[in-house]
C-alpha cells in the first residue's frame, strides 16, 4: 500500500488464521467507493510518507489496525 505525508486509513478484512492475525484490502479506496467499507471489519492505519522512510507498506509487513467489525475466525 502506498504511502501518503498523511496518515491514512485503509478498508481491510481481518481474519485470524492459524498463523495470526491477517488483513486483505477490500478494494479501492477512493471516497467514492463507499461500497468497499460493507466488506470491511477493520481500518489498518498507514503510517506517514517520510523523507528517509520507506514509501509503501509490504505485504506480509506489520501494522496497526483499527477492529470496526466482528473478528473472522479461519482455520
Amino acid at each position: 500500500m502506498p504511502l501518503d505525508p498523511r496518515v491514512e486509513f485503509h478498508r481491510v478484512n481481518v481474519r485470524a488464521e492459524v498463523d495470526g492475525l491477517k488483513a486483505y484490502s477490500t478494494g479501492g479506496q477512493r471516497s467514492s467507493r463507499v461500497a468497499s467499507l460493507t466488506g470491511a471489519n477493520g481500518l489498518v492505519i498507514l503510517p506517514p510518507l517520510t523523507e528517509n522512510g520507506p514509501d509503501k507498506l509490504q505485504m506480509a509487513e506489520t501494522a496497526e489496525a483499527i477492529l470496526i467489525g466482528e473478528l473472522q475466525v479461519v482455520y
